[in-house]
């Protein structure tokens, strides 16, 4: 086989390598990092889904007739994001929600499959792709959920949203409690910020898992991507890995001439 073959094997060998699905057996979870977006610009890239309107679904705990709602709307984009569909989340706890107890209801996360890897854009414009947003300062399509509510008159933005990529599906999953920096649930009285996912998928329904001190009576329910592709993320875009393999290629060149070398010495 020629050096040239040799090359031409070992970067298609890495491209494929990258290329290919990688779902481990223990599937670990990662962060999406949520990036801060005006709601003039998310309006300006993506509008509503006829026929799919914002999305109300009531929450309720063991002890309480009435904890909260979780919204949900998916749009589509337009433009330079043409193709893509934006899922957008936003929950709230009523101010009068009971825990069996007697206690202010409170939403510790909230987790549901999200069954298409997250799409990474770049929707303000910093070169730099994101893979999720919260939106703080207005209204997305009609989500109707005030932004600025809660103790002290603030919303809560979820202190991690995560993507975890199992075998046959995704779960994506918005935190509020943080022992470890003291971030608070999100209580009585409380909105949480908008969130949003990016997919290449049109949508479907799926159920909410919400975590909190006593368990869910009902099943509120989402719009969510229909099944698509599940990797772990991020995914290599097809000029990294041809980048990849053409430094791979030259390397291993490098390896050839300097050994050459070495043996006509």
């Amino acid at each position: 086989m020629t050096t040239l073959n040799r090359l031409s094997v070992l970067a298609a060998g890495l491209a494929l390598g990258l290329a290919a699905p990688v779902v481990k057996a223990d599937p670990i979870v990662q962060s999406l990092h949520p990036t801060n977006l005006s709601a003039a610009t998310f309006n300006s890239d993506f509008q509503p889904i006829s026929g799919s309107p914002a999305q109300m679904s009531p929450v309720q705990f063991q002890g309480s007739a009435a904890s909260g709602v979780m919204e949900s709307q998916v749009f589509q984009g337009t433009g330079a994001e043409q193709g893509l569909y934006a899922y957008a989340y936003q929950i709230a706890v009523n101010s009068n929600g009971l825990t069996s107890t007697g206690d202010p209801a409170h939403i510790d996360s909230a987790s549901f499959h999200f069954n298409a890897t997250p799409v990474g854009t770049d929707l303000t414009g910093s070169g730099t792709n994101s893979l999720s947003y919260v939106v703080t300062d207005g209204q997305l399509g009609g989500l109707t959920l005030p932004t600025q509510t809660g103790p002290g008159g603030a919303f809560q933005v979820p202190t991690e949203l995560s993507w975890q990529a199992q075998a046959n599906s995704g779960v994506l999953r918005a935190q509020f409690e943080n022992a470890a920096t003291g971030a608070p649930t999100l209580t009585a009285g409380s909105n949480s910020a908008t969130f949003v996912v990016i997919s290449t998928q049109p949508p479907t329904q799926q159920f909410v898992n919400l975590q909190s001190a006593d368990p869910q009576t009902n099943l509120p329910s989402v719009y969510a991507p229909t099944p698509g592709t599940i990797q772990v993320i991020p995914i290599p875009e097809p000029t990294t890995i041809l980048a990849w393999a053409g430094m791979a290629g030259a390397v291993a060149l490098v390896r050839r001439v300097r050994k050459h070398r070495a043996v006509m010495a």
